[in-house]
C-alpha cells in the first residue's frame, strides 16, 4: 500500500517573509544627511584626527562612528583572532567557558534522543526534512563548475539557507550600498564588520571542525555520531559531512550577524527578538534535516557572539549627550583614548 506524504512546502512565501525581516533594518534607516565631525581617535601610542558621525540613540546617549578605512576589515582579522583567544583564556570568563563545556557535554549524552524527538515533531508538523535546493549560480574554478548559490525549494531548506550566510552577505551588501550613496559611516562600518566576521568565523569554525572530526547525524555510524579528532585533511575533504558537524558554522554566523546589527543599531529594538527567533528556527531545521546535533550549538553561539562583540567594539564610541551639543555646532566631547578617556573639540560643518 502506497502512503502519500503531504509536507508543508510553501517555502517561496516564507523565504520572502524572512528576507523582508532581515532587510527591515535597511528599509527603516533614516535617509538623512549626516554631518561630519572631526575627533581624536586612539592610534598606537598616540591619537590622530579622523572624520566621524554622531547618531542620536535616545535622550541620554549617542553613538560616534568613525569613517571606515577601505579594506581595514581585512587588516583587523589577525587582531580579531588574537582577541578571541585572549577572551577565551581570560580568568573572569572561566565560569562562562565552564558553562559552555558543561552544557555541550550534557547535550552529547542525550543527542540521539533529542534528534529523534525533533525529527518526529517535524513529521508531526508535516515539515519535509529533506534538503531541496536549486542551483542558480555556478562559478568555473580550475575546470570545475562550482555551485555558489542554491535557492531552497522547501520550508526546512529555507531555514537552513538562512544560516549558510547568504542573507548576512545580502545585508552587508545592502548596507554598503546605502552607506556609500548616503555617506553614512554607521552603515559602512556595519557592512565592514559583517565582512570581517565572515572571515574570522570561517577560520575558527573550520579549524575546530577539523580538530573534532564529528559525524553529522545523517552520516552517523552510531548513536550520537563518531568523533574522529585530527582527521587527515585529504580524508576530510573526500567526505566532509562525516567530520564537520562540531561546531555549527551556520548558527555562529546567525549569532554574529544579530550581535553586530543590534550593537550598531540599538534603537531598532526588534532586531534581537526577530533575530533570535530566526536563529531558533535555523537550529531546529538543522536537527530536523540531520545536519547537526543539538550539542553542536552552545560553542557555536558563543563563538558567534564573541566575534560579533569584537567587531562592534572597533567601529563606534558611546557618548553621553551634552547640552552644548544640542545648541551649538561646536562642543567638547568625551573620547576614548588608548589608556582611558579624554576630551575632544567637536565642530560640525
Amino acid at each position: 500500500m502506497e502512503v502519500e506524504k503531504r509536507y508543508f512546502n510553501n517555502s517561496g512565501v516564507f523565504f520572502v517573509y524572512i528576507l523582508i525581516l532581515l532587510f527591515g533594518i535597511q528599509t527603516n534607516l533614516k535617509a538623512e544627511f549626516k554631518e561630519d565631525t572631526i575627533v581624536y581617535k586612539p592610534y598606537r601610542d598616540t591619537v590622530k584626527l579622523v572624520k566621524a558621525q554622531v547618531y542620536d540613540i535616545d535622550s541620554s546617549k549617542s553613538l560616534l562612528f568613525y569613517k571606515p578605512v577601505r579594506f581595514q576589515f581585512i587588516r583587523n582579522v589577525p587582531s580579531d583572532l588574537y582577541q578571541f583567544g585572549k577572551t577565551a583564556t581570560r580568568k573572569k570568563n572561566l565560569p562562562t567557558i565552564g558553562l559552555i563545556a558543561g552544557s555541550t557535554a550534557a547535550l552529547v549524552v542525550f543527542d540521539q534522543q533529542i534528534l529523534d524527538a525533533t525529527q518526529q515533531f517535524g513529521r508531526y508538523l508535516n515539515i519535509d526534512p529533506e534538503r531541496k535546493s536549486k542551483t542558480v549560480l555556478r562559478v568555473k574554478l580550475g575546470g570545475f563548475n562550482v555551485p555558489v548559490l542554491d535557492i531552497p525549494q522547501n520550508f526546512n531548506s529555507t531555514l537552513y539557507f538562512i544560516g549558510e550566510g547568504w542573507p548576512s552577505v545580502m545585508i552587508a551588501g545592502g548596507l554598503y550600498s546605502y552607506g556609500s550613496i548616503k555617506k553614512d559611516y554607521r552603515a559602512l562600518q556595519t557592512s565592514a564588520q559583517l565582512a570581517e566576521m565572515f572571515v574570522t568565523l570561517a577560520i575558527t569554525t573550520q579549524l575546530l571542525k577539523r580538530i573534532s572530526g564529528r559525524e553529522s547525524p545523517f552520516q552517523a555510524t552510531k548513536d550520537g555520531g563518531r568523533w574522529r579528532p585530527f582527521t587527515n585533511p585529504a580524508v576530510y575533504q573526500k567526505k566532509v559531512s562525516k567530520y564537520d558537524a562540531f561546531p555549527s558554522g551556520h548558527l555562529a554566523t546567525v549569532m554574529a550577524t544579530i550581535t553586530i546589527l543590534s550593537g550598531n543599531y540599538p534603537e531598532y529594538r526588534y532586531i534581537q527578538p526577530v533575530g533570535y527567533t530566526i536563529m531558533g528556527l535555523v537550529a531546529f531545521s538543522m536537527v530536523n534535516n540531520g545536519v547537526h546535533w543539538v550539542s553542536d550549538y552552545p560553542l557555536a553561539i558563543a563563538i558567534g557572539y564573541t566575534y560579533g562583540r569584537i567587531a562592534v567594539s572597533r567601529g563606534h564610541v558611546l557618548l553621553p549627550k551634552t547640552k552644548s551639543s544640542l545648541v551649538s555646532k561646536s562642543s567638547i566631547l568625551p573620547v576614548m583614548m588608548h589608556n582611558g578617556y579624554g576630551l575632544s573639540y567637536r565642530y560640525t560643518f
